[in-house]
């Protein structure tokens, strides 16, 4: 059953937000359910090679989007800077730091028609490159696993579907 929006305890829910340091994260769970309500915002990577010519994705497998290649990116938190989040994403899905961030270069909004759950992202695309190549050892087998990496010169037929709008920029 939906609740209609007079039955809400708008106070209730207030008390139960001023105990959030959003700042530092909320947790998956509560980000999973706020993500029903509202769009998140996040940013994507097109890691670019240094010659310019290739475009790094990595491998992604879980219940949201996968399996498939896809773009890195991450939601941006409370009150954190959109290019703070363009860095961590780079160190946390490749452990690597960035030499050259261009942008954003473009924004998208986009949705998943067949659920509510991480379901809305307005995403702003950010050009990057590499200060040091990628871990070899991380590079994609023959069958890929998740977070493996691998470097395209034209965009995969098997980027994940949720991140159509950004082919044009692999």
């Amino acid at each position: 059953m939906k609740l209609l929006q007079s039955k809400i305890d708008v106070d209730m829910v207030r008390s139960w937000f001023d105990e959030i340091d959003a700042a530092n994260g909320i947790g998956e769970d509560l980000y999973l359910a706020i993500s029903q309500l509202t769009p998140s915002i996040n940013v994507d990577l097109i890691i670019k090679s240094d010659d310019r010519l290739k475009s790094l994705l990595t491998w992604r497998d879980d219940r949201y989007y996968g399996p498939g290649w896809h773009v890195p990116g991450g939601v941006i938190r409370f009150k954190e800077k959109m290019l703070t989040r363009v860095h961590k994403v780079a160190e946390k899905e490749l452990q690597r730091h960035l030499s050259s961030v261009n942008g954003p270069i473009g924004f998208h909004e986009m949705f998943n028609q067949t659920r509510d759950i991480r379901g809305h992202f307005i995403s702003f695309v950010y050009e990057v490159t590499l200060a040091e190549p990628p871990d070899a050892e991380q590079g994609a087998s023959k069958v890929p696993r998740n977070g493996q990496w691998q470097w395209f010169e034209t965009c995969p037929e098997n980027l994940i579907s949720n991140q159509s709008d950004l082919r044009g920029y692999i």
